[in-house]
């Protein structure tokens, strides 16, 4: 539990976790995103809200700096254009690329 106002918790700062070779465990310990988007991403066409969700196994949400994502077919290996994501969420069961991993 995090103390607030004045006094550090101890599980931020717990030395056999997080000044080791697995400070991957500490509480807080978060990756941090990539700063730069791949080459293959143009904002202007594939940039989405970092909210957006599918149930669909082949969709991955990549975040790129602190508040840029963008959609990932994993099927295709190939970055979604924004305004096919939509298909992506509401249509994902019919989605052509599924039968490619075995999904379907």
């Amino acid at each position: 539990m995090v103390s607030t106002y004045g006094r550090p918790s101890s599980a931020v700062v717990k030395q056999e976790v997080c000044n080791t070779k697995s400070y991957r465990e500490c509480d807080y310990f978060a990756d941090p995103p990539d700063q730069e988007a791949p080459k293959e991403v143009y904002p202007i066409i594939h940039k989405i809200a970092c909210t957006v969700y599918s149930e669909c196994p082949n969709f991955l949400v990549r975040r790129f700096g602190e508040e840029d994502c963008v959609a990932y077919c994993k099927a295709v290996e190939k970055y979604i254009p924004r305004n096919s994501v939509a298909k992506c969420v509401e249509l994902w069961n019919n989605c052509p690329y599924l039968s490619l991993t075995g999904e379907k």
